[in-house]
C-alpha cells in the first residue's frame, strides 16, 4: 500500500463532507483521510465513513470492509462463529427463535501461535430496532467477527468498528441523578508516558519506513489500554503531519 496521504480534490471534499463524514471538522477529514489510506477502503463505494456522536468522531465500516482488509494482508487463515444462550453452551447454528446471549467468533492469522477470540454479548450490542430485531443471530455474529479481527490484524484496523457494533450508540438513556446507582470510583490507568514516548517515537522519525513501523505499536497500545482513543487519535494525527514532512523532504 502507498505510504503517501490520501488527497482529495475540493469537490470530494465537499462530497465527504456533506455524506460520508457530516459534521466533521478540517482536522477530522485529515484523520479520516488518513484512515482511509491505513485500511484501503474506499469512502466513495461507502466502504468507510466517519460519524459524529456528542461532538466525537468514529470511523465506521462495514464488516465486509474489515474482512477485505484481513483478506488483503494475505496472512488470514480462517474463522468460525458460534452461538450461545443463557447456558452457555456453545453451538455452531443458531436455530432458536429467540435471540442468542452472545456470539463467539475465532479468527486464525497465519504464523501465528494461537488464535484470536470475540466475544459479543447480545444485551451490550442489541439496537432493539431494525435488523437487530429481524435477524439477531447474525447482527451478533457480525460484532463478534469485528471483534476478533481487530484483535488478529490491530495495526490494520485499529479505531476502525462496524456499524453494526455502533448502532446501540444511537440510542441515548437518561438516568435521573438522584435515582442513579452509586458506584465505587475506579482510578483512571495513567496513560501520559506512552503518550509522550509515542509522540517522540514519532518526532525521531528519519523516513516513512519509520513511521509504519510505528502503527502496529501504537495498535498495541490501544488494545492494551496504555493509550486512550484519543490519545491515539492524536499520535494518528501528529503522524500524518510527520509524513507530510518526510515527503516534502523528499
Amino acid at each position: 500500500m502507498s505510504t503517501a496521504i490520501t488527497t482529495w480534490t475540493p469537490d470530494q471534499v465537499q462530497l465527504i463532507s456533506s455524506t460520508i463524514a457530516p459534521g466533521c471538522t478540517n482536522d477530522e477529514l485529515r484523520l479520516f483521510a488518513y484512515a482511509c489510506q491505513r485500511t484501503g477502503l474506499d469512502p466513495f463505494s461507502k466502504q468507510i465513513y466517519a460519524i459524529k456522536r456528542g461532538g466525537k468522531m468514529t470511523i465506521q465500516a462495514g464488516i465486509d470492509g474489515l474482512r477485505a482488509i484481513a483478506e488483503r494482508t494475505g496472512q488470514l487463515d480462517g474463522s468460525e462463529t458460534y452461538w450461545c444462550g443463557e447456558e452457555g453452551d456453545w453451538r455452531d447454528v443458531w436455530l432458536s427463535s429467540k435471540p442468542p446471549a452472545a456470539a463467539k467468533t475465532i479468527v486464525h492469522r497465519k504464523g501465528s501461535q494461537h488464535p484470536f477470540v470475540g466475544v459479543a454479548r447480545f444485551a451490550d450490542y442489541n439496537a432493539g430496532q431494525g435488523l437487530w430485531s429481524k435477524m439477531p443471530a447474525a447482527m451478533i455474529a457480525k460484532c463478534s467477527e469485528a471483534l476478533a479481527l481487530r484483535k488478529a490484524f490491530p495495526a490494520d484496523m485499529s479505531g476502525v468498528y462496524t456499524t453494526d457494533e455502533m448502532d446501540q450508540a444511537a440510542e441515548t438513556v437518561t438516568i435521573a441523578a438522584d435515582n442513579a446507582p452509586a458506584l465505587p470510583a475506579v482510578k483512571a490507568k495513567d496513560t501520559s508516558k506512552t503518550f509522550t514516548a509515542g509522540a517522540a517515537a514519532i518526532a525521531k522519525a528519519k523516513s516513512l519506513q519509520d513511521l509504519e513501523d510505528l502503527q502496529p505499536r501504537m495498535a498495541k497500545r490501544l488494545e492494551d489500554g496504555d493509550l486512550t482513543q484519543e490519545q491515539h487519535d492524536k499520535l494518528l494525527q501528529q503522524m500524518l503531519e510527520k509524513e507530510a514532512e518526510l515527503v516534502s523532504d523528499d
